[in-house]
């Protein structure tokens, strides 16, 4: 049976090499000796580094700008820590994809392990003088299978890491799991590893083109009528006014940083704005009324942010979420709130390549 270790690392190849082109038929291992420095980005990951020795190097495509690194600590006779780091080029960027990484992972976590994991997102960013980087990660718990001689696959729990950050045109990820460590310790080294490695310098690298107006990705279900389409461009234009207004330059040269709420109520706000100017305007379909009619009962009520929370499965920095959770799940059963306002609109995003 394929380890979970390896399921996951394909998991991430695979959707990092979404954005690829000049992909390899099949991963190769990097026979390298001495120190190897991604040439790409500059980053350099040396034969030993803070206790760790590199295990191994894989590329997945010809020039080598996708790469995986794993490094092991050793502690005791089968007790280690591992830490991965994954680097890759991104042909696109767009505002759902810090959290669509996320969820992709926590979704392949839980089908492959034998008890449920709770990934809880925590949010950090990291700074100099060019650039901002935002990045979504958690430390968790996680009994992680791995082959047995005698019962196949035997469970071992462990402390685990991961975090993803905006790194502009690069994808950056870091993957870790500890016999011994601490959620201090992993947090620690998840800290230095940052610092060392150079993702503010990998940021810098490629940034966005934010001298232009970023894209739009429409949802199909938006064409159902001219107030859907329109109410959603004007919630579409809020947005990126929203980020261009308040979010730091250095910040929106990496990524969206689409875990600030607040650009999200701000939309939000100006589509029900816009659907209660015009709404005897246009004829309606049944599902655009419904639509609007639970997001204005939202609005209403003051828990659009609990909605969000909601929709977005705690992916968005909201501080009183959890806490509103059970609250909010009542006051949807009782005001009649579906999973249709849950539903993806739309997504802006900046070409790269």
């Amino acid at each position: 049976m394929i380890s979970l270790k390896k399921i996951l690392l394909v998991i991430f190849a695979f959707y990092s090499t979404l954005f690829l082109a000049q992909k390899r038929n099949e991963p190769v291992n990097l026979q390298i000796k001495g120190d190897y420095t991604h040439l790409p980005t500059s980053a350099v990951f040396p034969v030993l580094w803070s206790g760790f020795q590199r295990e191994e190097i894989v590329s997945y495509d010809l020039q080598n700008k996708h790469i995986v690194v794993s490094y092991v600590q050793k502690h005791r006779k089968k007790s280690k820590t591992v830490l991965t780091f994954y680097i890759y080029p991104k042909k696109l960027v767009d505002n759902q994809l810090l959290r669509d990484e996320f969820s992709i992972y926590e979704t392949v976590l839980n089908q492959n392990s034998n008890k449920s994991v709770d990934l809880k997102p925590m949010f950090g960013n990291i700074s100099n003088d060019k650039v901002k980087v935002n990045y979504i990660y958690s430390i968790f718990d996680h009994s992680m299978g791995e082959r047995d001689f005698f019962k196949g696959v035997k469970y071992t729990d462990k402390k685990s890491l991961l975090s993803i950050y905006e790194c502009g045109g690069w994808g950056f990820k870091i993957r870790g799991s500890s016999d011994e460590m601490t959620h201090d310790q992993l947090s620690e080294l998840k800290n230095k590893a940052e610092t060392y490695f150079g993702v503010l310098d990998i940021a810098a690298k490629k940034t966005l083109p934010v001298s232009h107006t970023p894209d739009i990705i429409l949802s199909p279900v938006i064409k159902r009528d001219s107030m859907m389409t329109n109410a959603v461009l004007a919630s579409v234009y809020a947005k990126t006014k929203w980020l261009g207004e308040n979010a730091d330059k250095k910040e929106l040269l990496t990524g969206f940083n689409d875990m600030n709420i607040e650009s999200e109520v701000y939309a939000i706000d100006k589509m029900i704005e816009f659907y209660k100017t015009h709404e005897t305007k246009w004829p309606m379909h049944e599902d655009t009324k419904k639509y609007f009619g639970e997001i204005i009962r939202l609005a209403d009520n003051g828990k659009i942010k609990d909605y969000l929370y909601d929709k977005y499965k705690r992916l968005i920095r909201y501080d009183e979420g959890e806490a509103n959770k059970e609250e909010y799940l009542q006051f949807k059963t009782e005001k009649n709130i579906t999973e249709n306002t849950n539903e993806i609109l739309y997504k802006i995003y900046y070409q790269i390549e």
